[in-house]
């Protein structure tokens, strides 16, 4: 079975920590990365319940989208409301993961994954500047630039909102004069050579960095590559908080709403602001989003579809002119297990056994009930 390490290693391709908010805290909260991982329950909150069904399905290592662990802990008394469930932990060998904001605004997170249920095109993330990225280029010989474009992609350089594999390719003519020692892939010691080759420029998300030269260097067929790495002003990416996006075609807003109730299993809705006929542009944050409703009408929203809406929430938006749609926080976060549990299971390097013991938690946190 794969270590925590390896299975953590996977998620962080996901929703890399660097993504997370500043107060936040992620990545892992109880344990150790060297031990095995038996099995693996995915789950919004760490509960008794969820303890008891990671007993019973032997399954160690529990990711949870709401961290166990927000603030330092001042002692671990076992006797203090909400010891008992920490007592167990740790008698039990438990190990605990977090993945909190930043699986919200990784590129192919909850939001994301909340927009393509709800079937929208064109989509961006609401929040803007959420990801620092980095111009790189790298100067390869003619015949090469296919191998190291391709090791490049697949590593994940060359995104640019919705397009891939985005780079750009000058020809030109290198220079160099390989030293004493050295184990030159073209031309000789002691010699100056003139060799064609391209500069091949892309863009990065700097968390992928190391990533993407270690690519680089396995592809490039010289001993030593000439590359340069530049930050770039701009702040951009598919990663953020939110999304917003078109949908096929305009829908009735009442229709659309009866949409919603359906998607998330015939949750109670609550919806105000401004009052529409038809919908077309829509933006959805999992979780408390109500404080990005400008940036989402920014963005050309009619529509927030979000959680924990507060009275003057309603009333701004109907001053933005926007409509705004509340679903149960709970419920909106919740849903986005699934994604996780997908990518771990088309992961290459994780064994079939493995794979059939990543479970969805039964247990779905939801602290109050609607009378």
């Amino acid at each position: 079975m794969p270590t925590v390490r390896e299975i953590t290693s996977i998620l962080e391709e996901l929703a890399p920590l660097a993504l997370a908010e500043s107060w936040d805290n992620v990545g892992l909260q109880v344990g150790r990365f060297d031990r095995e991982v038996s099995g693996l329950l995915l789950a919004l909150d760490l509960s008794p319940a969820v303890l008891a069904e990671a007993r019973e399905k032997q399954a160690n290592l529990i990711v949870t989208h709401h961290p166990l662990i927000f603030k330092p802990l001042n002692n671990l008394q076992f006797d203090r409301p909400g010891g008992a469930l920490w007592e167990e932990i740790i008698a039990g060998g438990f190990i605990v993961y977090a993945m909190h904001t930043n699986y919200d605004r990784a590129a192919d997170g909850l939001n994301q994954y909340l927009a393509e249920l709800l079937q929208l095109t064109r989509v961006e993330p609401v929040e803007e500047g959420a990801e620092e990225l980095l111009k790189l280029v790298v100067f390869v010989p003619e015949d090469h630039v296919e191998p190291v474009f391709t090791a490049l992609t697949a590593a994940g350089a060359g995104w640019i909102g919705n397009y891939s594999h985005c780079t750009f390719r000058t020809p030109g003519v290198g220079t160099f004069l390989p030293q004493s020692g050295a184990k030159p892939f073209l031309g000789e010691v002691g010699t100056v050579s003139s060799v064609p080759e391209v500069r091949l420029e892309t863009i990065i998300p700097a968390w992928k960095r190391p990533r993407v030269i270690k690519a680089l260097l396995a592809a490039h067929p010289y001993e030593e590559v000439a590359y340069d790495l530049y930050p770039v002003v701009q702040k951009g990416g598919r990663a953020g908080l939110g999304r917003v996006g078109v949908l096929p075609e305009p829908k009735p807003f009442p229709g659309f709403l009866a949409e919603i109730k359906t998607l998330f299993d015939g949750e109670t809705l609550r919806w105000g602001g401004f009052p529409r006929e038809t919908v077309h542009k829509i933006a959805v944050i999992g979780g408390s989003g109500g404080k990005y409703l400008s940036q989402a009408k920014r963005k050309g929203a009619e529509v927030l579809i979000t959680a924990d809406l507060g009275y003057h929430d309603f009333l701004y938006a109907e001053q933005l002119g926007m409509t705004i749609v509340e679903v149960g926080h709970h419920t909106m976060e919740a849903i986005g297990l699934k994604r996780i549990k997908d990518y771990l299971e088309q992961d290459r390097t994780l064994p079939a056994e493995f794979k059939a013991r990543i479970y969805l938690s039964e247990h779905h946190s939801k602290p109050y009930s609607l009378y």
